[in-house]
């Protein structure tokens, strides 16, 4: 794996023209998302599972919430 992809090798020549601290900030974000992906998937419960595939048919459905439930949602939690 010693070769980029062209994809990536854009990327880096876009990076090379940023300064050293902007640089540095998209470092931290690569090494981060590289964690990530190195990790196995999360295994969701029952329940989960089941709440998630609910709200994808919702969603299919295309029910989805309105502004005035989103709005008592963040006040709800002090948002």
């Amino acid at each position: 794996m010693g070769e980029f992809s062209r994809r990536m090798q854009r990327a880096l020549d876009a990076v090379r023209t940023m300064s050293p601290e902007h640089q540095d900030l998209l470092a931290a974000e690569l090494i981060e998302h590289a964690r990530l992906l190195a990790q196995p998937p999360a295994k969701l419960t029952v329940e989960e599972r089941a709440e998630l595939e609910a709200g994808l048919a919702a969603a299919r459905r295309g029910e989805f919430a309105s502004e005035a439930d989103v709005n008592a949602m963040y006040a709800r939690h002090g948002l």
